[in-house]
C-alpha cells in the first residue's frame, strides 16, 4: 500500500506526527508499504507506537531525537500516546466513513 492510499483520517495521523517529529511522520509513512490495507496500517501504526509510549527514551536516545529535532523522550512519548489513541478512534469508524482519498 501507499501512503496515498490512506484517507483523510488515517492520512491525518502522519500529519499529527509532523507536529511533533519529522522522524516518526517519515516513519508512519515509510511503514505503509508494509501493508495490504488501511486497516492493517493502523494496527501496525498502533503497536509502533505502543511500543514508543512503553519507553519513549529508548525510541528518543535510537534516532537520536534530542540533539536532531530537539524533542524529548517526554515529549515523543506523550505524541505517541496521543497519536495511539487517535489511531483506536480511527479503527472504530468503517472505511467508508474515514474520509475520501483527496490525492
Amino acid at each position: 500500500m501507499d501512503t496515498d492510499d490512506l484517507t483523510e483520517m488515517a492520512w491525518d495521523v502522519i500529519v499529527r506526527a509532523a507536529c511533533v517529529s519529522d522522524t516518526l511522520k517519515a516513519e508512519l509513512g515509510a511503514m505503509a508499504r508494509r501493508f495490504q490495507s488501511e486497516d492493517e496500517w493502523l494496527r501496525g501504526v498502533r503497536a509502533h507506537l505502543e511500543k514508543i509510549t512503553e519507553n519513549p527514551a529508548e525510541y528518543a536516545d535510537a534516532w537520536d531525537l534530542e540533539n536532531e529535532e530537539g524533542i524529548t523522550a517526554t515529549m515523543i512519548g506523550s505524541c505517541a500516546a496521543e497519536l495511539f489513541l487517535r489511531v483506536n478512534e480511527i479503527l472504530a469508524i468503517p472505511l467508508s466513513r474515514r474520509g475520501a482519498r483527496a490525492w
